[in-house]
């Protein structure tokens, strides 16, 4: 693993980029079927950059999908959470969940997990939509969002 001041320095431009994606994002990639947090997650399937997750993360998604009026609005089956649960877990960059998180995101600390894998994994960026993420800053990691995220891969929003 490449810590995060070496990949900031990095010079290679068609290196693969590191992206941690929260919760928010990767439901509304996943039941939007459409949008900018969609174009993320196909370009993720696409190889376009490498997702950091942990178990905590991959949990997040599966009780948000599982609510029952999220199952209801967008017709999304047990098989298919557990479907995307599994890619989460065996095709990204796996973390054990982070013990005693830096205190980071002060409006949520729920959040601070995700601060702490993506300075463990030397991630180039934490994505995000959650407004509790404004005004946070933690040197070596840089948080953006989605759109900003399609940027960096080279790509505008809804381009492809």
């Amino acid at each position: 693993m490449v810590s995060a001041s070496a990949r900031s320095s990095d010079p290679d431009p068609d290196r693969t980029l590191l992206f941690v994606i929260d919760a928010d994002c990767l439901v509304a990639g996943t039941i939007a079927r459409r949008g900018v947090a969609f174009e993320l997650l196909d370009l993720w399937r696409d190889g376009a950059f490498e997702l950091i997750a942990c178990p905590h993360l991959v949990e997040e998604v599966k009780k948000a999908l599982l609510q029952p009026r999220v199952v209801s609005k967008y017709s999304i089956t047990r098989d298919e959470v557990s479907e995307l649960a599994r890619e989460l877990s065996n095709e990204t960059i796996w973390l054990d969940d982070p013990r005693d998180p830096p205190r980071a995101v002060a409006a949520d600390p729920g959040d601070d997990y995700l601060v702490a894998i993506a300075l463990a994994a030397g991630a180039d960026a934490l994505v995000t939509r959650d407004h509790h993420f404004d005004g946070v800053v933690m040197a070596g990691l840089n948080i953006i969002g989605p759109r900003e995220a399609l940027r960096r891969l080279g790509f505008d929003a809804l381009s492809r």
